[in-house]
């Protein structure tokens, strides 16, 4: 099984899970975009940009009902954080699958 050279254009997808939450994220490094798709089976869509990324991991940074939300993901680990730092903010720790390829750019 071998990743093609322009494997970074692809838009990935990845489900995780938390002890309350599960979640579904999509992403694509090459648009510097990850987007919460699903929480607990209900449908949604909350944007982040890709700040840094690296061939395994990912840090985007958006927002969660209206506060700053940071969203740090390693995909070899398959650790995803969401990260708040406001007062009433909450810090959730997940556990994914493997990122699969959903569509090929």
């Amino acid at each position: 099984y071998l990743i093609p050279n322009n494997s970074n254009a692809n838009i990935l997808q990845t489900s995780c899970k938390s002890k309350k939450n599960t979640t579904v994220w999509v992403y694509s490094k090459k648009r510097n975009q990850l987007i919460l798709t699903n929480i607990n089976n209900v449908k949604t869509k909350v944007n982040f940009r890709i700040e840094r990324k690296t061939e395994t991991a990912l840090m985007a940074k958006g927002e969660i009902d209206d506060m700053i939300t940071t969203i740090n993901f390693d995909e070899k680990k398959g650790d995803l954080a969401v990260l708040q730092t406001a007062l009433r903010g909450s810090n959730q720790f997940y556990k994914c699958s493997a990122p699969k390829v959903i569509k090929e750019e």
